[in-house]
Order: structure tokens, then C-alpha cells, then sequence
């Protein structure tokens, strides 16, 4: 009999942790534990993501992560997947302090909690293309994107960047700890993730909520975005961390292709059988006009390869809606 391996996933309950315990629930030897807040934990423990033959395998933590106190006692475990963070464009503009509190406290108290870890073999840190999407705007040739590319902010007044800055002070953090104690980590950019179940406040599940009423409206048409199928990107999380080549590394994850938002709606549309004017307006100040990421560290040294099509992905969505 193998024996049994230990993850901790923070923010389970979100769109991403969701299908992440499902997957890791898939491995009889994985025993499960869950960081969110009680709600959340009450209706994953209920849905689809936590079948009953696993969910003896599933320890659900309602832990505030931003309080040091209490992240003591998170168990000693061989992987810690990280993702717990307020997310959602809008957010980032409504309450920019929760946002950045919540990612960035949060973050520190997890790395402080693991850094001496003995039986720990990788924290994966979920980041964002958000930390460096700033410094490409208007420089589409700078697409796809490396890992290497320089980070930071143009406009620091923006409250957009609550998110974006709180993540990359979550990458300095975990650099410096794998630095000073050697930390083991893989840090992950995620470039778009999409799928069933990931709620509103997003380019496609948006534009479909509205076009379900025969509203077309789209903001930031001429935008250029990559998307990842949500199956996809949870497949390149577990990849990573089972990584040799991902270890102490940065990693773009996401495809290589690169679409404009008319295109994007035009898509949906057709598939959907949908007819209308699509009516466009602005994009949110300072949303990037490019973002793409170059994915060659995750296709050849990982060895990982997306295969969900934007068009099979995409139907999943609206055959879920």
C-alpha cells in the first residue's frame, strides 16, 4: 500500500481550489486538507468537487490566514498549493485594502509557518501575469511573454494594482525565503483561467450572464488575451509540482494563443447561436492592452501540454450555464 501523501490547499473553495481538490481526491493515497472560510468549506464539502468515497480523505480548516495565531496550526504536510486571495477585477477597485491585506498577510503568515519545514517538499504560490502586465501595455511585440520579463507598476495610484502588488510581494517573500532557509517552491503565473463554476466578475462568464438575456456588451474589445481551460491549468499545477526542472522556478501557465475580445465574443456568439449588436465600451483603466504568456519552460521542461480547445472549453460553459 503507498503511503499516504499530506496537501494543505488554501482558498479551496475558490474557482481554482475547487477543481484542485477534486483532482488531488483522485489519488486514494492523498489525505486532503482544506483552508477557507466555513461557508465555503460547507458548500465544497456538499458539491461534486468532494465525491463521498473521498470525503473521509477531505479535512476542512476554517483558518484566517491573515492571523499568524492561528496558521500555527496548520499541519505539517509535503505540499502546500497556495491560493487563497480575494480575487475579481471589480474588487480590486471597491475594496483595494481587503484585497491587498488578504493576499499579501495571508501569504506571509503561510511562508512563516513553513519555511523550517522539514517533511515539506514544494509550496506552490499561485501568482499572477498581473505582476508584470503593467510593463507590457502597449508593446504587443513583447507577446508571448517570458518568465524573465521585468515586474512592477506604471500607474501606483491605480488601485488596480492591490491585487498585482500583493502578489508580487508574495513572490519577493517566497524568493527570499527559499534564499535564506531554503524553502522549496514553485511560484505559478496564471494567465486566464476559465471554466464551469467560476462565478462572475470575469470576461466570458460575464458576456455569457448578459447574452442570456440578449444583452451583447463588451469592455475592452481591441484587448488581447490567452485563455487556459480550467481542467488544463490544474493539470499544470500538479505538474509543477512534481517538478524537478519547476523547483525554486517561475512558471507561466497558459496557452500561446493569443485573441482579442471581439474575437473572443464573436466566438461565444456563434457557438451559443446567438444573434445581436455586441455593444462595446472602454476597459477598465489601466487593463492591459496585450497579455499572453510564453509558456516554452512549461511545454518543454515541465512537459506539459494544454488540451482543452477554446472552442471545446468554451462550450462547456455554456452547456453549464
Amino acid at each position: 500500500m503507498a503511503s499516504q501523501i499530506k496537501i494543505l490547499v488554501t482558498g479551496c473553495g475558490g474557482f481554482i481550489g475547487k477543481y484542485l481538490i477534486q483532482s488531488l481526491l483522485q489519488n486514494e493515497s492523498a489525505l486532503v486538507f482544506g483552508v477557507d472560510t466555513q461557508e465555503k468549506l460547507e458548500a465544497i464539502k456538499s458539491s461534486r468537487f468532494v465525491p463521498d468515497v473521498s470525503i473521509d480523505r477531505f479535512i476542512p480548516l476554517n483558518i484566517d490566514l491573515t492571523k499568524q495565531k492561528e496558521c500555527l496550526v496548520l499541519p505539517e504536510v509535503d505540499f502546500v498549493y497556495h491560493l487563497a486571495a480575494i480575487n475579481g477585477t471589480s474588487l480590486f477597485y471597491k475594496i483595494p485594502w481587503d484585497v491587498f491585506y488578504n493576499s499579501s498577510a495571508s501569504t506571509l503568515n503561510v511562508i512563516d509557518r513553513y519555511k523550517d519545514s522539514r517533511q515539506l517538499k514544494r509550496l506552490v504560490y499561485t501568482s499572477t501575469s498581473e505582476v508584470y502586465a503593467s510593463l507590457v501595455d502597449g508593446n504587443p511585440e513583447m507577446c508571448p511573454t517570458p518568465e524573465v520579463v521585468g515586474v512592477g507598476f506604471q500607474d501606483l495610484l491605480n488601485p488596480r494594482w492591490s491585487y498585482g502588488g500583493a502578489k508580487l510581494a508574495g513572490e519577493i517573500a517566497l524568493l527570499a525565503a527559499g534564499k535564506q532557509f531554503g524553502m522549496p517552491f514553485s511560484i505559478i503565473r496564471y494567465h486566464n483561467v476559465y471554466g464551469p463554476d467560476m462565478g462572475l466578475d470575469h470576461v466570458i462568464p460575464d458576456f455569457i450572464s448578459r447574452g442570456k438575456h440578449g444583452v451583447f456588451e463588451l469592455y475592452g474589445s481591441d484587448n488581447q488575451r490567452s485563455f487556459i481551460y480550467i481542467t488544463d491549468a490544474v493539470s499544470a499545477t500538479l505538474k509543477i509540482a512534481g517538478s524537478d526542472a519547476a523547483l525554486n522556478e517561475i512558471i507561466h501557465v497558459g496557452t500561446m494563443d493569443m485573441i482579442s475580445m471581439r474575437f473572443l465574443a464573436q466566438k461565444i456568439m456563434s457557438l451559443a447561436k446567438w444573434s445581436g449588436k455586441v455593444i462595446e465600451f472602454p476597459a477598465p483603466i489601466g487593463s492591459t492592452l496585450a497579455r499572453c504568456p510564453d509558456t516554452t519552460f512549461l511545454n518543454r521542461k515541465v512537459g506539459f501540454v494544454p488540451s482543452i480547445s477554446l472552442e471545446n472549453g468554451l462550450l462547456e460553459v455554456l452547456k453549464s450555464t
